[in-house]
């Protein structure tokens, strides 16, 4: 038996002691007044009369005093299992919000798990690879994501790592774009470091698709790697 169960059979006891009490006050009543009536003869025996009248009287006060500690005693114990309950919706309302918080993080933890990420061995071999080509201004453009972010920060950080000039911004192009994406002003005339960069990609399995543009490429010596969204 919990603790809520015992409170409500204490008070349910408590309650027939306040029922009982107010039947003895009613008895103590009838007593008291019974003798005073002519048709039962008490009159005629005035100590018997008394006693009996005593005897109502003394169940009157014990009746209400029976009651009155059954009131205060129903009190306390309807206090205390609205604490317990109270103590409980508590606990639930945490173990609910544990529960979230848990399922939250979950999912953030199998978001995560689908990111794009350059391997520590992808990375050696990038950076070994990308050591020997000609070296040139990189842009690493990325769509306003956590995600494509992330996967743009570590393209930046290996391009450095390797001595080339890079830098990483948001960019409103890569927003309704998916992949991961090369561009230069002119195909037909890239950059010097434009091949070998795609190449040195391949090498660790990710393809740059190469585009031409002349809008967010700044300049005709400058590579822009574009990064969108994570393909499915």
């Amino acid at each position: 038996m919990d603790d809520v169960s015992a409170l409500k059979a204490a008070l349910a006891t408590w309650d027939r002691l306040g029922d009982i009490s107010l039947l003895v006050v009613v008895a103590g009543a009838i007593l008291a007044a019974v003798p005073q009536f002519e048709w039962t003869g008490l009159p005629g025996f005035p100590n018997w009369q008394r006693a009996i009248g005593a005897l109502g009287v003394l169940l009157v006060l014990a009746g209400i005093g029976g009651e009155i500690l059954a009131i205060n005693k129903s009190r306390t114990i309807n206090a205390q299992i609205a604490a317990a309950l109270n103590a409980r919706a508590a606990a639930a309302i945490a173990a609910s919000q544990a529960l979230e918080r848990e399922t939250t993080q979950l999912r953030l933890q199998l978001t995560k798990a689908k990111w794009r990420v350059i391997a520590p061995e992808q990375e050696t071999a990038l950076i070994a690879w990308l050591k020997r080509v000609p070296k040139g201004p990189v842009l690493v453009l990325y769509r306003a994501e956590d995600e494509p972010a992330s996967y743009a920060s570590q393209i930046k950080d290996a391009f450095r790592a390797a001595g080339f000039d890079a830098r990483a911004q948001q960019s409103q192009f890569a927003a309704n774009l998916s992949g991961t994406w090369l561009l230069v002003q002119d195909l037909q005339q890239p950059p010097p470091h434009a091949v070998p960069i795609q190449a040195a990609f391949r090498e660790i399995h990710v393809d740059l698709d190469a585009q031409p543009d002349a809008l967010y490429v700044p300049n005709a010596d400058t590579v822009v790697i574009l990064i969108g969204a994570r393909r499915s």
